[in-house]
């Protein structure tokens, strides 16, 4: 690995992700499948990093490695991991295995949950541990490392919220957080709903300023949007354009800070076309609640041996999405070299390329076809995920080939 460079918290992603894991691997013999009350013998085990911040700290190392480059620091990951075997092993993993920094790591003195996928001939079934308790002093530690890098090198340059927190993390923790981490050129990437509201509450004051230059999404499935909303629906069936308007119109009534907090709806659907969803920045009707339709990507083509692995998908989603709106907000000039994100420079032109494109054959805003980019990317890179067996891990080819043979999008 290069000497690595310390990047101010400025020109960093910062991840928050509290409730990190040891992911173990059970796979089953070939043309098995898990049998309830049966006896089974592992064809292979393996073990690596688990917990939705840590899957995002890892597919973005897998963007980081495409290029030599110094890694440390661009990507921080706020964790707790627990003392013992099962945190070394993650420490060790994120920390020499994917070039990640430690330096917002706890290592907090309950013991690290492990999660178990089982991996059969055509299913994989996830057991996920309870998390150990993070005390009060724990959690003060996480804060005063924030406080001290925000200090030395101003607010962050990209956040990522994910999923749940460990018993001993109030609803408010997430919002504390982005309190002292988001300024008013930060951009959030939110993929959770634990204490959203209080989350939702604190962004819209950093974001009070009339010169902002940041912003906020919250990536979410359809169903998980239906389900705040009051609403139900399968995550078997394609999402309709009437769920999706009364399921943002309840979502927006539901979290009333939210117009003021958050530019986009991130919206997930499954092996159906994904949807950005443009945040109304005043009370409007239904009708005027504008929707991107990106296409669904078929990697049926693509899988070995019949298996998809989309444990860790989602996060990876959240990864690539993150670090394409990091470029294409900071978009270096042609001929510069020096862009200090997480996109390589291949990576880069191609991201610009589409949005140029999509931007001239659309009727939709620069700013929105920055955000489709991002997201189209994020949704190229979960779909590479699904084809290696470890969570979160993708070949970036995988994803560049998806991303550039996709249809432009559909303004709606």
């Amino acid at each position: 690995m290069s000497a690595t460079t310390t990047h101010a918290l400025s020109t960093s992603i910062v991840v928050v992700g509290l409730n990190a894991a040891l992911q173990k691997r059970f796979i089953l013999p070939p043309n098995t499948n898990l049998e309830p009350g049966n006896v089974h013998r592992a064809h292979n085990s393996e073990t690596g990093v688990g917990g939705k911040g840590q899957d995002v700290g890892v597919a973005m190392s897998c963007l980081m490695s495409k290029e030599k480059q110094p890694r440390d620091d661009k990507v921080l990951l706020a964790q707790f991991l627990g003392m013992g075997p099962e945190g070394d092993a993650v420490s060790g993993a994120l920390r020499l295995r994917r070039g990640l920094s430690d330096k917002l790591t706890i290592r907090n003195a309950a013991p690290l949950r492990t999660c178990t996928t089982i991996v059969g001939k055509d299913c994989a079934t996830e057991l996920v541990e309870t998390s150990g308790e993070v005390t009060e002093e724990e959690l003060k530690q996480l804060g005063q490392k924030v406080e001290s890098l925000v200090n030395d090198g101003g607010h962050a340059s990209g956040l990522c919220i994910m999923g749940s927190m460990p018993p001993g993390c109030g609803d408010n923790t997430y919002a504390q957080l982005s309190e002292k981490m988001v300024g008013k050129d930060t951009l959030v990437l939110i993929d959770s709903v634990i204490g959203l509201d209080a989350l939702l509450k604190t962004l819209k004051t950093c974001f009070e300023s009339d010169d902002r230059e940041g912003g906020a999404v919250l990536k979410l499935n359809a169903a998980e949007l239906c389900k705040l909303a009051g609403a139900d629906k399968s995550e078997a069936e394609k999402v309709t354009i009437e769920e999706l308007t009364a399921a943002t119109s309840g979502f927006l009534k539901k979290y009333d800070c939210a117009s003021s907090a958050l530019d986009y709806l991130c919206v997930t659907d499954g092996k159906f076309p994904g949807y950005l969803v443009e945040v109304p920045k005043e009370s409007t009707t239904e009708n005027k609640i504008n929707f991107i339709q990106l296409p669904a990507i078929d990697i049926s083509k693509q899988v070995k041996g019949g298996m998809l692995y989309p444990i860790g998908a989602g996060d990876t989603v959240a990864a690539g999405t993150l670090a394409a709106w990091q470029y294409l907000h900071h978009e270096p000039k042609a001929g510069d070299d020096n862009f200090f994100g997480v996109v390589p420079k291949q990576v880069g032109s191609i991201l610009s390329s589409v949005k140029s494109n999509w931007l001239s054959d659309a009727s939709s805003d620069e700013k929105s076809i920055k955000m489709a980019t991002s997201f189209a990317f994020g949704l190229s890179c979960g779909s590479a995920s699904c084809l290696q067996q470890e969570n979160s891990v993708f070949d970036v080819d995988d994803a560049v080939r998806y991303f550039s043979e996709m249809d432009s999008p559909i303004i709606q």
